[in-house]
């Protein structure tokens, strides 16, 4: 049998596998909601829990055609959302098509993101905005446009809603490569308490409502969870989040103030070296190499947002506080350190110029005040020397206008420009650090086309320029400066098909970046990299035959190349994901939520030559709930196959104690199968 006929016969017994359990677990699903039928009738079912009603809702299902501005916007929210199994929140941006979120050191630290064609490392290149405020950080301790969204709550958020490439004006910095809106709730129908137990020490308990005050409504949602893990070295995970929102409508429109944050301290629980594994100091996968890493963040953010039907406009501040320290090369032990105050805001305005011509004009601003981020030498968890330390100053603003216009019936043509101006300023906290100050500034045009064939159909044709930012550290420095602002250029076709519960769409995109410059927290230094070269398909489809059934299925493919291999050492760029996968299966039959999940998350190059490369993993999730008159319970199996495989896998050099130097695979495994229990009361 030739190589390529065995890699296609181990697809394939994948694939029957993974479909096997989705048709069986569709089954059981069945014959539960039959029996639950038997016994009581929806309608009653429904009156003993509102929430119920609600909950059918499939956000996949809102109509696209007339209103998207490109083959690969969407929205998620209702059922898509509610009742999916999660092992992390971040998992929650994996509505988001193509997205896959995992991690590689410990509960508390951001995650990491591959989309098109892109090891986003911690954020980088998408952007997450939540009620209006951008997450992702500028200039962060352990590298630029770090994402961390661990201190969501999932029962907060209602709505996803997300873009890829860079073809709309009102976004800018980290969003080339795609960017999501999420959108919290008004009000909660109901006061609740819920309370999870599971495997590996995983404890949550959540606790909401919303009261009347004044003319508006006050909803607050607390959140505390820990978590082991199966990790030698457990994570003590000790998380303790809230969030709150008053919501009231004002003769200027519709008002709405928040307060959100958490609090987390953690044990991180770093990639392994695969040579280690098997030896006197590492037993498994699961060995802890050092154990002396520890965690800690404290974020709060303050927004208040003003919308009406012409106009909105948003003000935000946030301050944080983070360290955490760990050994990745098993060489020296780091101790990495942000803590800032953030402020921004945005106003835009919406006007109709004529009937068929409408206008958008906004402006946005951002100012981070780092008091101080870098990294310290450590030796088992104790401070052993300075080395870069330094308080940063970095503002930006800018300032966009975007057209529609419906040319004719079936022709809409939404022309776009965006300008923005960031202002570094660094100083050094020591002699080992880089002083400096500098600005830059970029112009990002776009364009994007889509035409209506009828109420089914709708073609997209997109262009546009787009940027992120570097790490002022960099933009400073005066040995290796790198350019303050990268641009990107990217540009997408594709159609979208709807035709009452069905719906599907189809992208083949391009994206070309200049340099993919980036400050490496972990060794405090800039690593210049050169300019790159993209492009992939998307097919995302939604199938809702039933009232009480959805089906979703999502296949990603792109291509990831230097665009100078020789200077790069070959034409690959490592990290870059080439094949993702999911398909979705959501159930609200009456008294009875089901959700069963399953994720491809493909093989990538770990050199630039492709000489070592990783394979593809999968994983099955699976949550069931039933609701009763005041209460639900409800159960979740996270890898319910129990899939071996990495989440990560990286190929650099180590010294691990007693095994002395070598170069190699660096990884972290994925999580057996995780069950978790829990009841949640409603009055």
């Amino acid at each position: 049998m030739t190589i390529s006929s065995v890699f296609l016969k181990n697809i394939w017994d994948r694939f029957v596998a993974v479909m096997s359990v989705l048709v069986v677990t569709f089954i059981v699903a069945v014959v539960i909601t039959e029996n639950a039928r038997a016994q009581s009738d929806t309608d009653t079912a429904l009156d003993r829990n509102p929430a119920m009603e609600e909950a059918i809702v499939f956000g996949r299902a809102s109509q696209q055609i007339g209103d998207a501005g490109a083959a690969s916007e969407g929205s998620v929210g209702g059922a898509d959302l509610a009742i999916r199994p999660l092992l992390q929140p971040a998992e929650l941006l994996e509505a988001v098509p193509g997205m896959v979120a995992v991690q590689h050191s410990g509960s508390g630290k951001a995650n990491q993101y591959f989309m098109r064609g892109f090891n986003l490392d911690h954020g980088t290149d998408f952007t997450n905005y939540i009620d209006g405020v951008p997450i992702n950080f500028r200039s962060h301790g352990h590298g630029q446009g770090y994402l961390d969204i661990n201190g969501l709550i999932p029962e907060t958020v209602d709505r996803i809603d997300y873009r890829k490439g860079t073809y709309r004006a009102d976004t800018g910095d980290f969003s080339m490569a795609g960017v999501s809106f999420m959108h919290t709730i008004d009000e909660l129908d109901e006061k609740f308490i819920s309370i999870e137990a599971g495997s590996y020490d995983w404890q949550r308990l959540a606790v909401g409502g919303s009261v009347s005050l004044g003319k508006g409504v006050l909803t607050g949602i607390g959140q505390y969870k820990g978590y082991d893990g199966p990790w030698e070295l457990g994570e003590s995970l000790n998380h303790k989040s809230l969030w709150t929102k008053y919501i009231q409508q004002t003769r200027l429109g519709t008002l709405s103030v928040s307060l959100s944050g958490y609090s987390a301290t953690w044990s991180p629980t770093e990639q392994i070296p695969e040579s280690a594994i098997g030896t006197d100091v590492c037993a498994d996968v699961f060995c802890s190499l050092d154990d002396t890493a520890r965690g800690r963040t404290d974020r709060w953010i303050a927004t208040l947002l003003l919308e009406n039907d012409n106009w909105k406009g948003s003000l935000y501040a946030q301050y944080y506080d983070w360290e955490m320290s760990s050994d990745p090369t098993y060489t020296e032990q780091i101790n990495q350190f942000d803590e800032r105050w953030t402020f921004g805001g945005r106003i835009e305005g919406d006007k109709p110029l004529l009937d068929a011509l409408d206008v958008i004009i906004g402006s946005e601003f951002r100012y981070d005040d780092v008091s101080r981020v870098g990294v310290d030498f450590f030796d088992g968890g104790e401070f052993l020397a300075e080395n870069g330390r330094n308080a940063i100053t970095e503002a930006s603003i800018g300032a966009y206008a975007e057209l529609s216009w419906a040319a004719t019936d079936n022709l809409r043509i939404t022309p776009g420009v965006r300008a923005d101006y960031f202002d570094f300023s660094v100083t050094a906290l020591n002699s080992l650090s880089a002083d400096g100050n500098d600005s830059d500034s970029i112009v990002s045009p776009k364009l994007a086309f889509a035409y209506t064939f009828n109420d089914r159909v709708e073609t997209y044709a997109n262009w546009g320029y787009g940027f992120h930012s570097n790490d002022a550290r960099g933009v400073v420095d005066s040995t290796n400066p790198v350019e303050g602002l990268v641009r990107g250029e990217g540009y997408e076709v594709g159609a979208r098909y709807e035709n009452n519960g069905f719906k599907i769409s189809a992208t083949y995109w391009w994206l070309n970046l200049d340099s993919e410059l980036s400050f490496v927290g972990d060794s405090n230094s800039v690593e210049p990299k050169g300019g790159s070269e993209r492009d992939g398909l998307e097919l995302v489809g939604f199938w809702r035959p039933l009232d009480w059934l959805a089906i979703d299925a999502v296949y990603a493919h792109s291509n990831a190349r230097q665009a100078d291999p020789e200077e790069a050492g070959g034409k690959f760029i490592e990290g870059a994901v080439e094949d993702s996968a999911q398909v979705g299966l959501t159930i609200n039959y009456g008294a009875w939520d089901v959700s069963s999940r399953w994720r491809y998350f493909g093989g990538y190059a770990l050199l630039p030559d492709n000489s070592d490369r990783v394979g593809g993993v999968s994983t099955l999730n699976l949550r069931v709930a039933r609701a009763f008159e005041n209460f639900s319970l409800y159960g979740e199996i996270i890898n319910l196959t129990d899939e071996s495989g990495k989440d990560i896998v990286y190929f650099y050099q180590t010294n691990v104690a007693g095994l002395g130097i070598n170069e190699g695979r660096v990884s972290r495994a994925k999580e057996p199968r995780t069950i978790r229990v829990g009841a949640k009361f409603t009055f």
